[in-house]
This record gives C-alpha cells, sequence and structure tokens, in this order.
C-alpha cells in the first residue's frame, strides 16, 4: 500500500489536519473502476480498480472530513470567486460498468454526488478498454508505457504493437466492462452527473483539428441521444492536454474541463484547466488522506 509508515506518522502528528485546514483550493478526485473485492488484483491495469472496501473506506473519510458537492456546483463556485474551502467533488473517468453497479449506489446511500465522463463509443460494443488487455497490461512499464501513448491512444495501433489478440477474446468480468446505455441512463436519471470523454479515448494532441473537433462534439451528441443528457464537463483522455486542445473544449461548447494535473484549485483557476487527485488502486488511507490536503511528494516529470 501507498505510503503507509510516511502519511501514517505525519496523520498521527497532525501535519496531515493542519494541512487540510490551511488549503484553500477546491478537491477534485479522479476514480476510474471500483471491483468487488473477490476480483482484487485479478485483472487489468492494476492501477485502475479499486476493491470495494478500500473505496468504501476513503468516501466515509471523505464524508467526515469535506463538503463534497456536485462537480457543476464546484465549477459554479470557482466561476463566481465564492469560497472553496473544504469543498470536494468526486469524479470517475471512462464509464466503467463497476463504477456504475459498485461506487454509484454506494455513494447515493452516503448522500454523496458523482461525476462519471463517459467514452462515448464504448456502452455500444462492450469490450474492455485496450489498457485493461492482458497483453498492454504485461507490457506497461517505464519507456513501454509512454511507446503506447505516443501512438495515439489508438486501440487498435496500440494492441497491434503489443501483439494482442482482438479484445472481445478476453474473458472478462462485468464489473471490468463498459457501462452500457441503459445502465449509464438509469443512473443518470437517478442523479449521477454525467461529462464527456470523447468518442474513442484517443489522445488529442496528436489529432488533426477535424479529428479533434469529432471526438469534442459526437461524444457529447451520443451522449445526449442515448441517455437525454447534454454534457458540459469535458475530462481529457490520459490527461493529456494544451493551449490548442484547451481552446477547441471551450469552442465545443464545454462548461469545463478536468486534467490530471495534481492539486487543488483555488478561485480563479482556468476552468477547462481543473487539477483533480487521481486515486490510485495501490493507497493507503493515510497516503489518501494526505494527497487529498495537498501533500503528495514532488515526482520527476517523465521526458
Amino acid at each position: 500500500m501507498l505510503g503507509d509508515l510516511y502519511y501514517g506518522a505525519i496523520q498521527n502528528a497532525g501535519i496531515t489536519m493542519l494541512a487540510r485546514r490551511l488549503r484553500q483550493g477546491a478537491l477534485v478526485l479522479c476514480y476510474h473502476n471500483v471491483v468487488p473485492q473477490s476480483a482484487r488484483g485479478t485483472f487489468g491495469d492494476p492501477g485502475l480498480h479499486l476493491p470495494l472496501d478500500q473505496f468504501t473506506s476513503q468516501v466515509a473519510w471523505l464524508k467526515n472530513h469535506y463538503r463534497v458537492i456536485p462537480l457543476g456546483e464546484l465549477v459554479s463556485r470557482l466561476a463566481s470567486g465564492r469560497s472553496v474551502r473544504g469543498v470536494a467533488a468526486i469524479t470517475f473517468d471512462d464509464g466503467y460498468t463497476g463504477a456504475l453497479t459498485l461506487a454509484w449506489p454506494l455513494l447515493r446511500t452516503l448522500g454523496l454526488p458523482a461525476t462519471v465522463f463517459l467514452v462515448a463509443a464504448a456502452p455500444e460494443r462492450r469490450s474492455l478498454f485496450w489498457w485493461d488487455h492482458p497483453a498492454v497490461v504485461r507490457g506497461q512499464a517505464g519507456s513501454r508505457t509512454r511507446r503506447l501513448l505516443s501512438l495515439g491512444g489508438d486501440a487498435g495501433l496500440v494492441l497491434k504493437d503489443a501483439g494482442a489478440t482482438a479484445m472481445a477474446d478476453v474473458p472478462t468480468a462485468a464489473a471490468y466492462l463498459p457501462a452500457d446505455w441503459p445502465l449509464i441512463a438509469q443512473q443518470a436519471a437517478a442523479g449521477l452527473e454525467l461529462g464527456a470523454h470523447t468518442i474513442s479515448h484517443r489522445t488529442l494532441t496528436k489529432l488533426r483539428d477535424d479529428e479533434l473537433a469529432y471526438e469534442l462534439v459526437d461524444g457529447v451528441r451520443l451522449i445526449e441521444e442515448q441517455t437525454g443528457v447534454k454534457p458540459v464537463a469535458f475530462s481529457y483522455p490520459y490527461g493529456i492536454w494544451d493551449v490548442r486542445v484547451r481552446d477547441a473544449v471551450r469552442r465545443a461548447g464545454y462548461r469545463s474541463a478536468v486534467t490530471l494535473d495534481y492539486g487543488l484549485n483555488p478561485s480563479g483557476i482556468d476552468l477547462c484547466a481543473l487539477r483533480r487527485v487521481n486515486v490510485p488502486a495501490s493507497i493507503s488511507l493515510p497516503a489518501f488522506a494526505g494527497w487529498t490536503a495537498g501533500m503528495r511528494p514532488r515526482r520527476a516529470r517523465a521526458a
């Protein structure tokens, strides 16, 4: 578990609590999937699939230490310059079945809102995301991961590069698959906020302008057709963005966009470059408390 000793020590010393009280920015958490305890560590990218018991502990802690509000309300507070001290929002990227059938029902029980950012083409094909393919997972380390992203996040190119079989040929537990449209529409009707995460989860900085517009605009159109909800929030695939992509997001009509840049969000921040705390599946509860307070150790930027 990440940070058991270090974060446990600073939490016991009261440093984590002090840091949380002194921070001014709003917290936006990024999750991907939540899976049953029985599936712990058995499939997919190990950093993305959080066992339900760990998620339960984290959100219970969050409820006791933050005011958790919808992402849209958090954006409104930032836009108006209102105080965001002690405010948090919960988000999920990709639209996994586990997030909608395990995480969201728990959050509803606790009275906590959430937003899920959907890869709009995924609910139709219902095959696993490329980064969860066993051949890709085996190869994801260091320069290998950078090579996969250099292929533009294109599923076909990545699978070919990894020597992988077709994704439909891999036996997959339901929690690891993208949610289908009926489930998404049902949960949206129950209060789950929907955001857009492109059509195909490609790396936006590597696309031509026409390809970029397609990913940004048609994704929203498809989500609205299937659910009756038009997303106004966007999540950059892989957290990768630049000024050209950000400006295209604005032109596409989004009110806000979230990155994977670590940190909290003070009033006056660019609403199309919101920071998030990405929650890895291996994190301990003391480390989770530290990271949410802005105490994640600095890491060298990858080349």
